[in-house]
């Protein structure tokens, strides 16, 4: 089942949500915390829906993501309900405390069309591109699932990404940067993997947190 419909954002405490306009149960007849597929304008994620009473739910949403979207304002949704989560960090032997590797240097990986979010964590991780294709899947990356691939690897990062005033980009040490449709990889003064980058064309970053 797939459903339609517009919501806003929501702030409860430090967390974000996007209400539901829709009776669930009505809907579908199920209760408690539903697994759903879930698309917010371009970002698309999986998550566990949260009943608030009387059959309506909030949409859980990242800090990360929740800092992409218009503020006050309704946009799109769109949500099909799935059997369980399929998270890719699921049973993942890295951790915070342990993860892949230190990160003191980047072995380039020049971007390839359609995998330039699986170039960036493949250089991150110090592993190959197919390792990661393998785990992210070759359909098109988003901030979701890179942020489940870093957590994987146990590759810390910021809580939220930053959207530069055109005028003024500057970048941390390390970040993965969204310019122009592409995920591309910034490490101590570079793009790693592409050249000719028009920085007028970011639209935010998100910091990769150096050991």
């Amino acid at each position: 089942m797939i459903l339609a419909f517009r919501t806003a954002l929501r702030v409860n405490g430090n967390r974000y949500y996007a209400p539901i306009p829709l009776n669930m149960w009505e809907r579908t007849g199920l209760k408690g915390n539903i697994p759903s597929s879930v698309c917010i304008q371009e970002n698309s994620f999986e998550c566990k829906l949260v009943p608030k009473g009387g059959g309506f739910y909030w949409i859980p949403v990242g800090k990360v993501i929740a800092s992409a979207l218009p503020q006050e304002k309704e946009f799109d949704v769109t949500l099909e309900l799935i059997p369980s989560l399929s998270r890719i960090n699921h049973n993942s032997p890295y951790s915070r405390e342990n993860p892949v590797r230190k990160i003191d240097r980047i072995q380039t990986i020049p971007i390839q069309p359609g995998f330039c979010g699986h170039c960036c964590v493949a250089m991150l991780a110090g592993v190959g591109l197919a390792d990661v294709v393998s785990l992210m899947g070759k359909s098109h990356a988003s901030w979701s699932k890179i942020l489940e691939a870093l957590d994987y690897y146990g590759i810390a990062y910021a809580e939220k990404a930053v959207y530069p005033r055109k005028e003024a980009v500057r970048f941390p040490q390390c970040c993965i940067v969204y310019n122009d449709s592409s995920f591309l990889l910034w490490y101590k003064g570079a793009f790693c993997g592409a050249t000719d980058i028009d920085l007028s064309k970011t639209t935010c970053y998100l910091e990769i947190v150096l050991p």
